[in-house]
C-alpha cells in the first residue's frame, strides 16, 4: 500500500505513496477505528482541515467523503487554514479525531495527514496503533461508496482567532511604535499573525505571502538558510522584528532588529523567560533530545522542573495532558503552550515575542544579548544528509553504527545517550547528535557548543565519522 506512519501521522511523496487511493484507504481504516469505539466516542465527528500545498484541498475533501460514507459525523473546514486552528477546532467542536492534510515543512513533493487527538494535539501512539491495525486488515476488502453527503463546513478560523487574541486582551501597543515583518514562506499562514498584529495598531510588512503550492521551490521551514528574504526586508525597512511562520503554521524562525537569525534554541529562552518572569506561569518545562542544554539550565534556574522527550511534539503532548507544563518546545523552532493547546502554535509564539518586546521596552537585539549574558553562549548547526537506498527488507533505513568514536576531533567524547538516536556528550563543550529522520530519508545532524570555533570542529569531525561508517550521503542542506 506504500502507507507508512511515523511522526504525528503520514506523509509522503504525491503521485507515489501519497495518492488519492492511499488517502482513500486511509479514511476507512479511520471509519473502521472509529466504528470498533463505545458508542458515546463513535458518534463524535471528525473535524478536517488543509493547507495550501498542491491537491491538499482535494484530498481533503476526498477524505471527508470517505469518512462521512462511513457513518461518522465529518465537519470539513470552509477554506485553507493553519494547523493551530484545526487543532484548536477539535477541542472547540468536541470532535473526537482531527485530521491535517499537510506536509508541514516537508519539501514541495510531499504531502500529508496529521491526526491531532480531542485534546487538540499530537494523536497518542495507541489510537495510532488502532487505525494502522485497520489499515492493514483493508488490503484486499471491497471499497466503499464515496458520496459528498452529510458532510458539514466550518469557519475554524471563527474559532481561533478569537482564542488566540483574547489571550492578548490587555497588551497596549501604541500605534506606530513598532514594525514586524511576517514572512509566510508561501504557505498558509496569511491572515493570522499579521492579522492580529495590525489589530493592535503594529505596522506589519508582508513577504512572501502570495500562496504558491509548490513554496517557489523551497522547503517551507523557516530556518535560517531559507529566510534570506525576511532577513533582507527586516533591514529595509527598519524593523522591530521578522517572523517566518512554515508551510502550516505551527513553527516560527525569528529576525531580530539587526537582521541576525536568533535560533530556535534561543527564542525557547526568550519565551520561557517571558512566560515565567512577566507571565507568571509556574509548572514543568519540557524539551526534545535535541535541544539547547540552556533551556535545562534556565529552567533550574526558575526552580522549573524540566523533562525531556524523544523528537517530535507527539512526545511532548502527553506530558501537557497530565501535568501542569510552562512549555513544551523543539529545536525546529516548534513551541506548544499547554493553558492555550497541548500543540505547536507559530502564531501565538510570534505574539509573545512580540509582546515580551512591547512590555520590556527594549530591542529583540538587546533581549537577545541579556540572554546570552544571563545563561551563556551557544552556537547551534543542523546539517541534513540524504541517505543512500540502504534499507533493510521493510524499507526502513538502518540504525546507526554500533561503534562510536572516542573523540571528534580534539574533543573527548565524555557520555553517549541514545534516547532518539545517538548524542555524543563533550563535556562543557558542546554535543553532537546523529538521528534518522521520522518523515524524509535523511539522516540528520545536530550539534551545539560554545563557540563556532568548537562547533565547525565536531560538524566537520561527525561527518566525517558519518560518512566512514557506512552513510555515504549527500548533504542537502545546512
Amino acid at each position: 500500500m506504500g502507507i507508512t506512519f511515523g511522526t504525528e501521522g503520514w506523509r509522503g511523496i504525491m503521485g507515489q505513496d501519497f495518492d488519492m487511493a492511499n488517502v482513500r484507504l486511509v479514511g476507512r481504516a479511520v471509519v473502521a477505528y472509529l466504528q470498533g469505539l463505545p458508542p458515546d466516542k463513535k458518534t463524535r465527528p471528525v473535524v478536517i482541515g488543509y493547507d495550501t500545498r498542491s491537491l491538499s484541498q482535494d484530498y481533503a475533501r476526498e477524505l471527508a467523503c470517505v469518512i462521512s460514507a462511513g457513518g461518522i459525523p465529518v465537519l470539513l473546514s470552509n477554506k485553507a487554514v493553519i494547523t493551530p486552528a484545526l487543532s484548536l477546532a477539535t477541542v472547540q467542536l468536541n470532535a473526537g479525531l482531527g485530521l491535517m492534510i499537510t506536509a508541514s515543512h516537508n519539501p514541495p513533493q510531499y504531502n500529508g495527514i496529521k491526526f491531532k487527538g480531542p485534546y487538540g494535539g499530537p494523536i497518542d501512539e495507541d489510537t495510532i496503533a488502532g487505525i494502522e491495525a485497520c489499515l492493514r486488515g483493508m488490503a484486499g476488502s471491497p471499497s466503499m461508496d464515496v458520496s459528498p453527503g452529510g458532510i458539514l463546513h466550518g469557519d475554524f478560523d471563527a474559532l481561533y482567532l478569537p482564542a488566540v487574541g483574547k489571550l492578548f486582551k490587555d497588551l497596549v501597543i501604541h500605534p506606530s511604535n513598532l514594525k514586524v515583518v511576517v514572512d509566510t514562506m508561501h504557505g498558509v499562514g496569511r491572515g493570522y499573525f499579521d492579522r492580529l498584529l495590525e489589530e493592535k495598531g503594529v505596522e506589519v510588512i508582508r513577504v512572501r505571502e502570495e500562496v504558491i503550492p509548490d513554496f517557489g521551490g523551497i522547503c517551507p521551514e523557516p530556518v535560517e538558510a531559507h529566510l534570506g528574504p525576511l532577513k533582507a526586508a527586516v533591514i529595509s525597512h527598519q524593523a522591530d522584528l521578522g517572523v517566518a511562520t512554515d508551510g502550516d503554521g505551527d513553527r516560527i524562525g525569528i529576525v531580530d532588529n539587526t537582521g541576525a537569525y536568533v535560533d530556535a534554541h534561543r527564542v525557547f529562552l526568550l519565551l520561557l523567560t517571558h512566560l515565567y518572569e512577566n507571565r507568571g506561569q509556574r509548572g514543568s518545562v519540557i524539551k526534545t533530545f535535541s535541544t539547547s542544554f540552556l533551556v535545562e539550565m534556565a529552567a533550574e534556574s526558575f526552580g522549573l522542573k524540566v523533562r525531556e522527550t524523544p523528537i517530535g511534539f507527539k512526545h511532548i503532548a502527553p506530558w501537557c495532558l497530565k501535568e501542569t507544563v510552562v512549555l513544551g518546545g523543539e529545536e525546529s523552532g516548534g513551541y506548544g503552550f499547554p493553558w492555550h493547546l497541548p500543540d505547536r502554535d507559530g502564531v501565538l509564539a510570534g505574539l509573545l515575542l512580540v509582546e515580551y518586546i512591547v512590555q520590556s521596552g527594549k530591542t529583540l537585539n538587546a533581549l537577545v544579548e541579556e540572554s546570552v549574558k544571563r545563561f551563556g553562549p551557544s552556537v547551534y548547526r543542523r546539517v541534513d544528509l540524504l541517505l543512500s537506498t540502504d534499507a533493510d527488507e521493510n524499507g526502513k533505513v538502518r540504525g546507526l553504527p554500533a561503534v562510536v568514536p572516542s573523540a571528534l576531533g580534539r574533543r573527548v567524547v565524555t557520555g553517549v545517550a541514545t534516547l532518539d538516536g545517538l548524542k555524543l556528550k563533550l563535556g562543557e563543550e558542546g554535543w553532537m547528535l546523529f538521528r534518522i529522520s521520522g518523515t524524509e530519508p535523511l539522516l540528520r545532524v545536530y550539534a551545539e557548543a560554545i563557540s563556532e570555533l568548537v562547533l565547525d570542529e565536531i560538524m566537520t569531525a561527525g561527518i566525517k565519522w558519518v560518512n566512514e561508517s557506512g552513510y555515504g550521503s549527500t548533504i542537502r542542506g545546512v
